[in-house]
């Protein structure tokens, strides 16, 4: 059987395919080499963003840390009533790290070294700057509370009145004494009845608080008594009997 060989004929465009390929790897290499400049430029943008990225992390975790360290040693300061260093310690806090919540934090601990202190008009200034911008009930309600007993202290009992009111109305570890507070208010303004009113509305609401006895005495000091509506209810809350400002009590 006679064998069979297939010849292929080279065409031009064969023989043209090396050329084109290497006209494409020069091309390539051209493109590299006047963009190799931009290309590390990018590379090292990006290298340094990520390198700053991680920095900043880094440098505001250890600025937490620190800042944490600061807070508890002015906090122990006030636990200790070293009053003096504890209102340095709070106000560097207050001054340098106003952003971080703990500094924020530094305002009220600042008021509450104040008040330890007995500097009522600095007691009050950081509570109400303090009072301004916190959006935690708890500590609202807190702050308010030592401005109510700050105005009280101070004969501004229209302020203190507002200051307790406005305590009452958030939930917190001094509702109830700021509810009492509010009505002790009224009647040292001379609003009886509207504090006679508040003190029977608290036993409404609170019928087996433990200062359910203070209350009464209280009442009968103005002269009245509890009514009917001091029976035990089913629950509810004190209602706001006296208008009053809603705003950010006043320093001045």
């Amino acid at each position: 059987m006679p064998s069979t060989h297939r010849h292929y004929k080279i065409s031009r465009k064969d023989l043209k395919r090396p050329d084109e390929f290497q006209t494409f790897i020069e091309s390539a290499q051209e493109f590299l080499l006047a963009n190799l400049r931009q290309l590390i430029i990018s590379a090292a943008v990006v290298v340094g963003a990520a390198g700053i990225v991680l920095g900043v992390y880094m440098y505001e975790r250890r600025r937490d840390r620190i800042t944490g360290e600061q807070f508890y040693a002015a906090l122990g300061a006030l636990n200790a009533k070293q009053y003096q260093s504890a209102e340095d310690q709070f106000t560097r806090l207050v001054q340098t790290e106003s952003g971080r919540r703990l500094g924020k934090l530094a305002g009220f601990y600042l008021g509450s070294a104040y008040l330890g202190a007995n500097d009522l008009a600095h007691a009050r200034d950081a509570l109400v700057a303090f009072v301004a911008d916190e959006h935690d009930a708890t500590f609202a309600n807190l702050a308010l509370t030592n401005l109510g007993v700050i105005y009280e202290r101070m004969g501004e009992y229209a302020k203190a009145a507002g200051a307790y009111q406005q305590a009452a109305s958030l939930a917190g570890p001094e509702q109830v004494r700021a509810q009492l507070g509010f009505a002790r208010m009224l009647a040292k303004q001379g609003q009886k009845d509207a504090a006679v009113a508040v003190y029977r509305a608290f036993l409404t609401a609170h019928p087996f608080a433990q200062q359910r006895q203070e209350v009464v005495g209280s009442l009968a000091l103005l002269g009245a008594s509890p009514s009917a509506e001091a029976n035990p209810p089913t629950g509810g809350t004190m209602p706001v009997l006296v208008p009053g400002s809603s705003a950010t009590p006043s320093a001045h």
